[in-house]
């Protein structure tokens, strides 16, 4: 099995365990692919003409006991971030691979995260690539050569519970294809996640739709963020060759307002 196809299978895996997932938040989420270049121009679509809360992540699985940072992947991601600041995370499984990452139940659950940013600090603006190994006692992740460390913390912890459940729950495809990777889903029908908060309330993702409400546009107006409005404004934001399609399991969270 070569790297390419082994990644693609993690991508369309972890997609299936998101897929029965209960969202700890009072909108329905829907996740979809952004790597590649029509998954991703129908998901926009989609979502632009709903309007709500976008936020990206960017899963890296261990290879070797080694997680690898490509600078210019990074480049994009802190890119995004400067602009649209508690939008875009790292994502790192513990699992020791890419196919351990996919056999679990919930990513999230034994995943850490931080900022592109935080590694933006730590990677030399001159390499291609960088490798670094997950310390999940000292809540980093370390660089022996040279020697550097960047802070991680449980992704559970700062979003919220990802796990599945056993309450109800309705998955709806967008589109007739029984593969697609399109799905909007509804969270528990007990009331448990009607006290937690969505990602926009919090003041996190970017702001995506032409037509949000007044409230939303406040809330984001007053730091200076402008909503995205259209699938060619999306794909300037993730830059030159975003038209094409992107590194491996790059996700996006959508939810609607």
């Amino acid at each position: 099995m070569t790297t390419r196809y082994a990644e693609k299978s993690f991508e369309i895996r972890f997609c299936a365990a998101l897929s029965a997932a209960i969202m700890p938040f009072n909108r329905n989420p829907q996740w979809f692919g952004l790597t590649q270049a029509q998954e991703r121009k129908k998901g926009i679509d989609a979502v632009l003409g709903i309007g709500g809360t976008l936020i990206l992540f960017q899963f890296k699985a261990q290879s070797g006991s080694r997680i690898k940072i490509e600078r210019d992947q990074l480049t994009k991601l802190a890119a995004v971030e400067k602009r649209y600041p508690d939008s875009t995370f790292y994502v790192f499984p513990e699992a020791e691979d890419i196919h351990a990452a996919a056999r679990t139940n919930c990513v999230f659950k034994e995943a850490w995260c931080c900022k592109p940013s935080a590694l933006d600090k730590e990677v030399g603006k001159k390499v291609k690539s960088a490798a670094f190994t997950l310390d999940a006692t000292a809540s980093e992740l370390s660089q022996a050569r040279p020697i550097k460390s960047v802070a991680i913390e449980k992704t559970c912890k700062r979003f919220g519970c990802f796990c599945p459940g056993s309450a109800h729950q309705i998955i709806h495809d967008l589109r007739r294809s029984s593969g697609s990777l399109i799905r909007f889903m509804v969270g528990s029908w007990d009331g448990r996640d009607l006290t937690d908060s969505s990602f926009a309330e919090r003041g996190m993702g970017i702001p995506i739709g032409s037509d949000l409400q007044s409230a939303s546009l406040a809330r984001y107006g007053d730091r200076g963020i402008s909503p995205i409005t259209s699938a060619e404004m999306f794909e300037d934001l993730l830059g030159e060759g975003a038209g094409q399609n992107l590194g491996p399991s790059l996700q996006a969270l959508f939810i609607a307002e």
